[in-house]
């Protein structure tokens, strides 16, 4: 487990340092897919190693903090190979690999807690949408942080060469409410079959999380209803994107993060 951790994480920053200096410099990705393409599917492959050997020892899903954590990072880093496929200048794995690489520092340096297996399919389908839904929005809030800076340097005529190669701004909001619309489909998919697992909401320590997903929900869906009824864009996307991120961040992991770390200890 801890073998296939480390040769992730190390084919995770290979590919991230090549990604970025191969952009910084020259900003071109086509001679790079090949190497950099078969790079990250090996990481892919150890990333996932990773997880099923954590499973196996939990005897079942591992949903404790940092377990979660890395799932959803190897859904963000597939989804980042896959967008990458098309040969953009910009991969998307010179943000998301970084970010993935984190996660499994963090797995491997931070104290354990205390294995929760799942044993339930079905239940374990729920998660693995909830967090698919997590992925796709991580991706659409750090879209959208870029989108932010196109935006403001575009205005103040001064786009930095870098900010140049990127894709206009019509194509990144394209993009950007692309991942919105999957995320919100597999959203609203995950918290209909959430509460078919709900018994006690109060005893199951899950009241917090599902009324934080559901006002996020309520964010995306406006923000979808938003731009079908009145076209909504820039800055008004950005700031609603972000604020919705935000919620299902202290939803996903800010509950569990409370209930490992904080009110184990007392």
């Amino acid at each position: 487990m801890a073998i296939a951790n480390s040769l992730a994480l190390l084919l995770y920053l290979v590919c991230s340092v090549t990604l970025i200096r191969h952009f910084v410099q020259s900003g071109k990705a086509q001679a790079l897919a090949l190497p950099v393409g078969l790079l990250t599917v090996l990481a892919l492959i150890f990333h996932g190693a990773d997880i099923f050997f954590t499973m196996r020892a939990a005897g079942g899903w591992d949903v404790s903090l940092f377990s979660t954590m890395t799932v959803a990072a190897w859904v963000m880093a597939f989804i980042a190979y896959l967008l990458g496929l098309k040969g953009n200048a910009a991969h998307p794995g010179i943000l998301i690999y970084p970010l993935v690489a984190l996660t499994l520092i963090l797995k491997s340096c931070m104290p354990i807690t205390p294995a929760e297996g799942l044993s339930s399919p079905a239940l374990e389908w729920h998660i693995l949408l909830s967090l698919t839904a997590y992925s796709l929005f991580t991706l659409a809030a750090i879209q959208a942080i870029v989108l932010a800076i196109q935006e403001r340097q575009i205005r103040q005529r001064q786009l930095a060469s870098i900010m140049r190669q990127l894709p206009p701004l019509q194509s990144m909001e394209t993009s950007l409410f692309q991942l919105i619309s999957g995320g919100f489909i597999l959203l609203t998919i995950g918290l209909i079959t959430g509460f078919v697992f709900l018994n006690d909401i109060f005893a199951q320590h899950l009241a917090h999380k599902t009324a934080l997903s559901l006002i996020a929900w309520c964010v995306f869906a406006t923000l979808l209803w938003g731009r079908w009824q009145y076209g909504w864009r820039g800055q008004t996307a950005i700031k609603w994107t972000l604020v919705g991120f935000l919620f299902l961040v202290l939803a996903y992991f800010g509950s569990k993060f409370v209930l490992e770390f904080i009110l184990s200890q007392s």
